[in-house]
């Protein structure tokens, strides 16, 4: 390894264990495993990264991510960041916190002197039934939330209907309410979905169908604002969506486009293209939900707030979360560091 001011690399697999899996339409998400990637330089400094592909999100195993990350590591080109989106991820996120590690200042200060060190987020909310989902709503907003999030699409839309209901009732007209259904819905059941669902207040829905041509068509009918999700998760699909007008926002993954510095790119494309920016996080660690707060930081992607406050879905995680209080994310210099 000859990287320029990187004087050592380590290379750490970690188990994120859930404290219950998330139900999505791909199938529920449990615990897992990841790669952390920490580089260090001659000041003792070490930045860290993280790699968490997720089975139906990034195209990558966690195998092939480490081996394109040891590529990498033996290659020495810092201009030259392996090619799999979640490895480029861990790579682009440690070289990018060693440099604030030794700048002295948190990560999203690095990258923007004048960006807030603190943000609203939103809190994911789960229940199979419309008690559940109440019951988690209200504890959300009594832990200072204003914008929830829930999971659509599992079950019939008569279910999903009475889940958001509940909803709504639980938590009140004052906070946020979006969906996502992960693609769940086929282009001929979906507008009738949503129209179901408008009276209900909702934000917007990620990913009511699947595909950018399918987006697209629905988007100009429907009563909703639509969200691409899956469909971004490449930087390819991101452009496909943006060019396409197929969206009213994106979600933006870092740890599935390719880390900060791409996701920050993208986000200016989408605003070029007259879209907004939702950033949320992978369901990945604390290492990787560290970056992508200090990006929505750093570039202002603030509003719609971002979906990261899945730190606390995680019963052991693998590094220090940014503290999350009153519904509100708050950055420090001690972010995303693993305890060994």
């Amino acid at each position: 390894m000859s990287l320029p001011g990187v004087t050592g690399a380590r290379l750490l697999r970690r188990t994120l264990r859930l404290h219950r899996p998330v139900a999505t339409a791909h199938g529920p998400v449990g615990d897992r495993e990841v790669l952390l990637l920490g580089l260090s330089d001659a000041d003792g400094n070490t930045g860290w990264g993280e790699a968490a592909p997720l089975p139906g999100f990034t195209p990558e195993t966690l195998d092939e991510a480490g081996e394109a990350i040891l590529a990498w590591l033996d290659d020495g080109d810092r201009a030259d960041p392996p090619a799999t989106p979640t490895a480029r991820a861990a790579v682009d996120g440690a070289l990018l916190h060693l440099a604030a590690r030794a700048a002295g200042m948190p990560l999203h200060r690095h990258l923007n002197p004048d960006s807030p060190s603190s943000l609203a987020v939103s809190a994911l909310v789960g229940g199979d039934t419309a008690e559940e989902l109440a019951v988690a709503g209200r504890a959300a907003v009594d832990a200072g939330h204003r914008t929830v999030k829930a999971k659509v699409g599992v079950v019939d839309i008569g279910t999903d209907v009475a889940r958001v209901v509940a909803l709504r009732d639980a938590v009140g007209d004052g906070v946020a309410i979006r969906l996502d259904a992960n693609g769940a819905w086929s282009t001929d059941e979906a507008p009738g979905h949503l129209e179901r669902l408008a009276p209900l207040g909702v934000e917007f829905v990620e990913e009511p169908v699947a595909g950018v041509e399918a987006l697209a068509a629905l988007r100009a009918a429907s009563p909703i604002p639509v969200a691409a999700d899956e469909s971004a998760t490449t930087p390819e699909g991101f452009e496909a969506v943006v060019s396409a007008g197929a969206a009213d926002l994106v979600v933006l993954k870092p740890s599935a486009v390719g880390g900060i510095a791409v996701a920050a790119d993208l986000a200016g494309r989408a605003r070029e293209g007259g879209l907004g920016v939702v950033v949320t996080s992978l369901l990945e660690g604390a290492v990787g939900i560290s970056h992508a707060a200090h990006l929505a930081s750093a570039i202002g992607a603030l509003d719609p707030v971002p979906g990261l406050a899945t730190g606390a879905l995680v019963a052991t995680d693998v590094a220090e979360p940014p503290r999350l209080a009153a519904g509100r994310l708050h950055l420090g210099l001690g972010d995303g560091l693993p305890d060994g």
